[in-house]
């Protein structure tokens, strides 16, 4: 089994770059502190209290004026306050320069990511809107005729496997396309005038900004664009049903967070597993289910591709008020009145979902959300807070990660779990496999096990939710899109 790779947390770079500037700060007060001293070392020299003195014993102030020579010249607390001061500008230089310079390259991969998407679009646009014109009517008669549907299916199942088996062959393919999304949109529209003219109406309509700059902006655009027909869910409403309760045991470790069927988990419901706490207070696990159907229609199943979409795209989704009608449900059952303390966990959609939660200060105050395990879920782009911890796990052969095409962030709160499936998976090995929930909670397991400093830490601040061992209230929930 492969091992993992941790970036962030107490151990990562930017917490260590951090330190370097704090340590710069305290080296350049030292530094000023020395140099005063050796200013007050070199005015004892001429005092004339020394000079009177030196009549009487001439000797010894000589001896006396080498000394303070010493102190206060080039080999003395001078030369050390320069040397400090010089080591204190070095490093906030350093550290500087290095964060400016991963500035520069990730504005220089953006640029050639969007400038790539805008030739192919503007490039590749027009005959392949041309030829599915012409094909249109030919795909309608293949799927009316009996046994049109199944052998269409048949030969997109087999392009389907083999699209899985190159993704996960070249994982960086996905994100380099979701970062030339914006570049795409604005390619088509100038290879297809009449198609970006239609787009920027649409968009306009909407207050969406065209051509977009960003890929949460090209989303944007996307969302204007099929407004009214698919992946739209304005005008509806989610009807929360919940189950009764029952008992159940606390979370042992990463791996009961992140296993489907873990004691946290709901399957394809919202779980709420409330723990109490030694003062009797209580603090609460949210596991929320992943995506459950593809259709781009907002159908009655929320976790769809609608919500997948709205929530790249940086809006809200029935789910997140349902997640918290039935968290407020679930306190009310169990009599919490105490302030709230939220730990959300979710596999895909389901970690999108979280991590949206927390990025939402009116949701986050109202779930007093704490911490955040997401796993095989693209959440890099999401405003969460310092004030939350996260714990991402993420395999590279994984394609939905990917689709923001972009890192976590690396600080003190967020913990970032990589791990690559190549060799476990093998030459044939497809980015759908390392997408299932079973391989990531093997990944979990080697968290559990693992003593990196950054995920000891992690583990230090989830004690109120992780590896208490005491029976938990819990309560599934149904949501249903209106």
């Amino acid at each position: 089994m492969s091992g993992i790779e941790v970036t962030g947390g107490v151990a990562g770079l930017s917490v260590g770059l951090t330190e370097l500037e704090d340590s710069a700060a305290r080296l350049g007060v030292l530094g000023t502190e020395l140099g005063e001293i050796a200013v007050s070392i070199g005015a004892v020299a001429p005092d004339p209290r020394l000079v009177l003195a030196g009549l009487l014993a001439p000797l010894e102030l000589v001896e006396v004026e080498l000394a303070l020579l010493g102190c206060s010249g080039p080999t003395g607390v001078a030369a050390a306050a320069t040397d400090v001061v010089a080591t204190a500008l070095a490093t906030t230089a350093a550290v500087r320069t290095y964060r400016a310079g991963e500035t520069a390259v990730e504005a220089l991969a953006d640029s050639i990511a969007t400038g790539a998407g805008r030739w192919v679009g503007r490039t590749l646009g027009p005959p392949l809107l041309a030829g599915g014109l012409v094909l249109a009517p030919a795909a309608a008669v293949v799927l009316s005729v009996p046994g049109g549907r199944d052998a269409a299916l048949a030969v997109g199942l087999g392009l389907g496997r083999e699209v899985d088996e190159i993704l996960h062959d070249h994982p960086w393919l996905v994100p380099a396309a979701a970062d030339g999304l914006d570049g795409l949109l604005l390619g088509l529209g100038e290879g297809v005038p009449a198609l970006g003219a239609w787009l920027a109406w649409r968009s306009g309509r909407v207050g969406v900004p065209y051509p977009p700059r960003t890929q949460q902006e090209a989303l944007g655009v996307v969302l204007a664009a099929t407004r009214g027909v698919v992946l739209d869910e304005s005008g509806r409403g989610a009807r929360l049903t919940p189950h009764p309760s029952a008992t159940g045991r606390a979370p042992r470790g990463v791996a009961d967070l992140v296993a489907g069927d873990g004691p946290t988990s709901g399957a394809s419901r919202v779980r709420v597993t409330g723990i109490p706490q030694p003062d009797g207070s209580w603090a609460w696990v949210v596991d929320v289910p992943g995506t459950q159907t593809f259709s781009p229609e907002a159908g009655t199943n929320p976790f769809d591709m609608t919500s997948n979409v709205l929530h790249l795209a940086g809006r809200r989704v029935q789910i997140m008020q349902a997640v918290v009608d039935a968290v407020d449900d679930a306190r009310r059952r169990a009599g919490d009145t105490g302030p709230p303390r939220v730990l959300l966990a979710g596999h895909s959609q389901g970690g999108l979902t979280a991590a949206a939660l927390a990025a939402d200060p009116a949701f986050r105050r109202r779930l007093g959300v704490t911490h955040v395990v997401t796993s095989g879920a693209p959440v890099a782009s999401l405003a969460v807070p310092d004030e939350v911890s996260v714990l991402s796990l993420e395999h590279t052969e994984d394609l939905v990660p990917g689709l923001e095409g972009a890192d976590n962030p690396d600080r003190e709160t967020w913990v970032t779990i990589e791990r690559s499936l190549a060799d476990d998976l093998g030459p044939d090995g497809r980015a759908s496999q390392a997408h299932d929930d079973d391989r990531y909670a093997e990944t979990a397991r080697l968290v559990d096990a693992s003593e990196d400093p950054s995920i000891a830490a992690w583990r230090a601040g989830a004690a109120p939710f992780v590896g208490r061992e005491v029976p938990t209230v819990t309560t599934d929930y149904d949501i249903e899109r209106r």
